[in-house]
C-alpha cells in the first residue's frame, strides 16, 4: 500500500481507539482525495484537529472547515430523521432502524459518521400508508420498485425497505430467505420503532458488505462500522451463536477476512480465535478496498465487475457470457424488482421487455457498459476472482 494508505488507516484506528496516529509525510492531496472517496474526510478532519502539526496550519485550516461542516450536516439530518420517526409512530407504522443511523451512536464522535442516504424497514402492507405519509411531508418519490422505495427532500434521502435482503450474495445459501425472518430478531424501542438484536444485526451487517463486494466493492468505513460495533458491545455478543449462524450462512471465511482486517487494521481485540490469513492476501484486498472508495466504483470499469460476476472458478472469462447475462438476466436475479414474476418464471421475456423500457434513461451506461466487457484487461479479472476466493466469495 502507499503512504496514503497507510495513513489513512491510522487515522481510522487512533479514531477508534483514541490514539494519535502520528506525524504524516506524504502527499496531503493525495491523502484527502482519499478520505473523500472513502466519506471519512469529517474525520480525517477530527484527528488532524486533536493531533495538530504547527507546520501545516493551511492545511490544519481546510481540514477543521471539512470536520465542521461535516458534523453539521449529519446533525441536521439525523435530527430531521427524529421527526420522521415521530410522523412515523404517530400514523401507527413500524419502522425498524439499522445500519448508519443505528450505527453512528456508536462512533466516539456520532456525527462523524456519514450517510448517503438513511435506511428503515416497514412492513409490506405499510407500504401505501408510507408513501402516502412521504407525499404529505413534501418528498419526491425518486424509486418506487420492490423491495427499496426512496424519498428526497433537500439534503434529506431516504430509501425505505420491505425487505432487507433483496439478492443473494452468492449461491452457497438462501440469503434473501434467511433475512426474510428480520422482523423476528426485532425489539420495540419506541411506540412503533424497531431495533435488531445485536447478533443478528452483526450477522446483517457482514452480509451487507459481502453484497457490496460481491456488486463492486466496499469501501474502509464499513469495516469500521463492524470495529465500533464490536468495541460498543464488547463481551455482550453472543460468540457461539453467531458462530453457529455463519455456518448456516456459509459465512466463515469471509468473516474470518472481516474480522481480521477489524483486528489488524482497527485494533479491535476479538473473544474468539481467528484463522491466521497470508499477509500478502490481506495487503492485497485492502488495497482492492481502499482503491475503490465507498461503494467500490472509484476507478473500476463496469466490465471488470460484470466478469467477476461469472460464477466459474476456471482461469478464464466469456465476454459473450457476461455481456447475455447483463442483457437478459435471469428471472431470479430480477424477481424482487418485477414482482410479478415470484412463481412465474415463464414471464421473463415479458420482464426483459419492461426491464428495457423502464430503464431507458440509463441506456448510455448499458452501452458503455458492454464497451467495457469486451475490453476489459483478462489478467485484472482473473486477479479479482483470485481475490473474491481467497476472501471466502
Amino acid at each position: 500500500m502507499n503512504e496514503e494508505s497507510v495513513y489513512l488507516l491510522k487515522v481510522l484506528k487512533g479514531f477508534v481507539l483514541g490514539e494519535n496516529p502520528g506525524e504524516f509525510h506524504g502527499d496531503w492531496t493525495k491523502l484527502i482525495k482519499l478520505a473523500k472517496i472513502h466519506s471519512v474526510m469529517g474525520i480525517l478532519g477530527f484527528m488532524v484537529m486533536s493531533y495538530p502539526d504547527e507546520s501545516n496550519s493551511q492545511v490544519a485550516d481546510f481540514m477543521k472547515k471539512q470536520c465542521l461542516q461535516t458534523i453539521t450536516l449529519i446533525s441536521q439530518r439525523s435530527e430531521s430523521m427524529k421527526q420522521l420517526i415521530g410522523k412515523m409512530n404517530s400514523k401507527k407504522i413500524d419502522h425498524l432502524l439499522f445500519k448508519g443511523y443505528i450505527i453512528k451512536d456508536y462512533y466516539p464522535v456520532p456525527e462523524l459518521r456519514t450517510f448517503g442516504d438513511i435506511d428503515f424497514l416497514i412492513h409490506p402492507k405499510d407500504r401505501s400508508k408510507s408513501d402516502e405519509l412521504m407525499m404529505q411531508q413534501g418528498f419526491e418519490r425518486k424509486t418506487d420498485w420492490e423491495p427499496v422505495f426512496s424519498y428526497r427532500r433537500g439534503v434529506e434521502y431516504y430509501e425505505i425497505h420491505t425487505d432487507v435482503m433483496e439478492v443473494d450474495v452468492s449461491d452457497k445459501a438462501d440469503y434473501k430467505d434467511y433475512f426474510r425472518h428480520v422482523w423476528e430478531h426485532a425489539h420495540l424501542t419506541d411506540e412503533h420503532t424497531y431495533e435488531l438484536s445485536p447478533e443478528f444485526h452483526f450477522l446483517y451487517l457482514l452480509t451487507h458488505i459481502a453484497k457490496h463486494i460481491s456488486g463492486s466493492g466496499a469501501g474502509i468505513r464499513m469495516y469500521m462500522d463492524i470495529a465500533v460495533f464490536i468495541q460498543h458491545f464488547s463481551n455482550e455478543l453472543d460468540w457461539k451463536y453467531i458462530q453457529a449462524e455463519l455456518e448456516k450462512l456459509a459465512f466463515s471465511d469471509f468473516a474470518n477476512m472481516v474480522l481480521t482486517i477489524v483486528n489488524v487494521y482497527f485494533g479491535v481485540d476479538l473473544p474468539i480465535i481467528l484463522n491466521e490469513i497470508d499477509a500478502q492476501v490481506i495487503e492485497d484486498f485492502m488495497e482492492f478496498t481502499l482503491s475503490g472508495g465507498t461503494f467500490g466504483f472509484v476507478g473500476r470499469d463496469s466490465g471488470l465487475i460484470s466478469l467477476k460476476k461469472q460464477k466459474s472458478n476456471k482461469e478464464s472469462i466469456s465476454r459473450v457470457s457476461a455481456f447475455a447475462n447483463r442483457l437478459f438476466p435471469s428471472a431470479a436475479s430480477i424477481e424482487n424488482r418485477y414482482t410479478y414474476l415470484q412463481g412465474r418464471h415463464w414471464l421473463l421475456p415479458v420482464a426483459w421487455v419492461h426491464r428495457f423500457i423502464r430503464t431507458k434513461d440509463t441506456w448510455g451506461s448499458h452501452a458503455k457498459e458492454a464497451k467495457s466487457i469486451m475490453n476489459t484487461d483478462t489478467e485484472e479479472v482473473l486477479k479479482l476472482k483470485r481475490i473474491y476466493k481467497e476472501i471466502g466469495l
